[in-house]
């Protein structure tokens, strides 16, 4: 039983937060961004105001799903990938992350793109979210980089940052693939794995043409 404990408390925890953000986007959607409360979004989602403080710093960061622990798997084990780069561990540790998300999630962040279209200023905060993904994305493949005896220092640094952006393009293109088809969250990880295979050839293949 205490191994499971973790896991269950992560669970209920995710639970919690992602019942905050939805409450805070159907709010902002019936109410406008600027007339609705921390208290009411506490009150949607049946949690304290407390509640909400300890998942996210205001109603913007709520709506936008930033939390205060933005991290990509993190009840992930790393020590079980088995990579031969750092490449693979890296398109192995978003497909983790991608594999966490369900229909509810996806149609949230469907219904968050009409909070933009309302809210354009809300755009320069989702870029801090997107920034705070890489960050975590990045912070995984330096410590594989480290375990595999790269030294420390600016060199590491960029690499590890470079692996960052071309997997989170592969990421990008996953999604616009799989936005124009009727798939469900599960299918995304497929439409990843694809556009990975896609990008690796541009990488190895730079004047293929066909």
């Amino acid at each position: 039983m205490e191994t499971t404990e973790p896991g269950m408390r992560e669970r209920k925890k995710l639970h919690t937060r992602f019942t905050i953000e939805t409450s805070a986007v159907d709010l902002v959607l019936e109410h406008g961004f600027d007339n609705v409360t921390i208290e009411a979004i506490a009150e949607r989602a049946d949690v304290t105001p407390r509640t909400f403080f300890n998942h996210f710093a205001d109603k913007a960061d709520a709506v936008l799903g930033i939390a205060r622990e933005q991290e990509i798997a993190t009840d992930l084990d790393t020590s079980t990938i088995v990579a031969g780069s750092a490449f693979e561990f890296g398109a192995a540790v978003v497909r983790a992350g991608i594999a966490q998300l369900d229909d509810s999630i996806v149609a949230a962040d469907k219904r968050r793109r009409d909070v933009f279209a309302q809210n354009p200023a809300l755009l320069a905060r989702e870029m801090e979210k997107i920034a705070l993904i890489e960050g975590s994305i990045t912070r995984h493949i330096d410590g594989y980089l480290a375990d595999a005896g790269v030294p420390a220092g600016p060199d590491r640094d960029d690499r590890a940052l470079a692996i960052t952006v071309t997997i989170t393009a592969a990421a990008r293109l996953a999604f616009i693939r799989w936005s124009r088809q009727p798939a469900s969250a599960q299918e995304l990880v497929s439409f990843f794995d694809r556009a990975i295979d896609s990008i690796t050839d541009i990488l190895t293949n730079p004047g293929k043409t066909e």
